[in-house]
């Protein structure tokens, strides 16, 4: 080989890998908006780290790995390439660069990687989102989903129980407070109020207030934290609801977001009795971002408590009577069922036997 080739050569090979401005504006736009948006202080760092996990999922015989002050790229398990981190550890633009060229180097040594170099911005960007917590997606427009059409529930369903208004609530909407409020005017001679909010993953936020707000005498029925604690949002109820009934609520593992909201905001408000098991514990807000690429990111911005106080993010609503492992042939003891302590979390939608034991606690 001659000189000159040869020099282009190693020119070639010790040259910075080229980052286009497009892709770079993209990913600094990403990072900046988890960093600045998430409901807690998310770094770039933590970002790239766990975004180019996701090199993994193209090839297996890529490997990410984090050090001190050096990031590597392996290939086959043979050390592919290196980069000391940036010497500002704020410097987004510098974590944004830094994983294009991560990109860039495994096309370079994947040929797995070069035939899909198209995805791999779109897999890294997914990864560092689902890394934040459970609820945080990225939605890339490579895929086909129908994350802007959510599969809403309309089930609603009432029937009296002796002298018990028994009231399921499958999905929170737009007529959800109207249904609710048909159901007592009808059934006026009712001396209590079963809740069915099993199976019920939540739905309209302003829906769920308002009907917590029909059992509610003023009050607040729940509070909203973002990441900057003093800037709280509380929502309360209207003062003279008119309403003094014994309510229970029945919840299960599927119980979720802004049911629990309801659940949570009655039993600390009208000491409504809680029966069934352990909630979900999804009490978080998502906001939606769009970015140039077309993709978009459901972002976890705030976090629900209740009226007390009291986060239910990842820990879900304690019952007051448990039914766990209840089967519907045997009838359950109520003292037995009473407990504080926590009740695992079972899908219980359907199931007489919780039905039962809250017509016995109302009575």
């Amino acid at each position: 080989m001659s000189m000159p080739k040869l020099f282009l050569l190693l020119l070639a090979l010790l040259a910075p890998l080229a980052v286009r401005a497009d892709e770079l504006s993209l990913v600094t736009t990403f990072y900046t908006t988890i960093s600045e948006k998430h409901a807690e202080p998310v770094s770039a760092e933590y970002l790239t780290v766990n975004g180019l996990q996701g090199l993994s999922a193209i090839d297996d015989n890529l490997l990410f790995a984090d050090g001190k002050e050096m990031v590597y790229l392996y290939y086959k398990r043979q050390q592919a390439d290196l980069w000391h981190k940036p010497k500002n550890p704020d410097d987004i633009n510098a974590w944004a660069k830094m994983t294009l060229e991560v990109m860039a180097a495994a096309v370079k040594y994947s040929p797995k990687a070069a035939e899909r170099d198209f995805e791999l911005i779109e897999k890294v960007m997914a990864t560092a989102a689902e890394s934040l917590d459970d609820n945080s997606h990225y939605y890339s427009e490579l895929n086909d989903t129908d994350h802007e059409k959510p599969k809403t529930l309309k089930l609603f369903a009432r029937r009296m129980i002796d002298n018990i208004l028994y009231i399921r609530i499958g999905s929170f909407n737009d007529k959800t407070k109207q249904n609710v409020l048909t159901a007592l005017n009808e059934h006026t001679a009712a001396k209590g109020i079963i809740l069915d909010l099993r199976g019920n993953r939540g739905g309209l936020l302003t829906a769920a207030i308002d009907v917590a707000g029909i059992f509610i005498d003023g009050g607040i029925i729940a509070s909203v934290k973002g990441r900057d604690s003093s800037a709280v949002k509380y929502y309360n109820a209207d003062e003279d609801s008119g309403f003094n009934l014994p309510v229970v609520i029945l919840i299960d593992g599927n119980t979720a977001s802004s049911a629990e909201v309801v659940a949570a905001a009655l039993n600390e408000q009208i000491q409504a009795r809680l029966v069934g098991t352990n909630s979900f514990g999804k009490g978080s807000i998502q906001e939606m971002y769009s970015f140039e690429n077309g993709g978009k990111l459901a972002l976890t911005t705030a976090h629900f408590y209740t009226p007390s106080g009291q986060k239910i993010d990842k820990i879900g609503l304690i019952p007051d009577y448990c039914t766990f492992n209840a089967d519907d042939n045997a009838p359950i003891d109520r003292a037995s069922a009473f407990t504080n302590l926590r009740c695992e979390r079972e899908s219980r939608e359907r199931k007489e036997a919780d039905i039962a034991l809250a017509v016995s606690v109302l009575k």
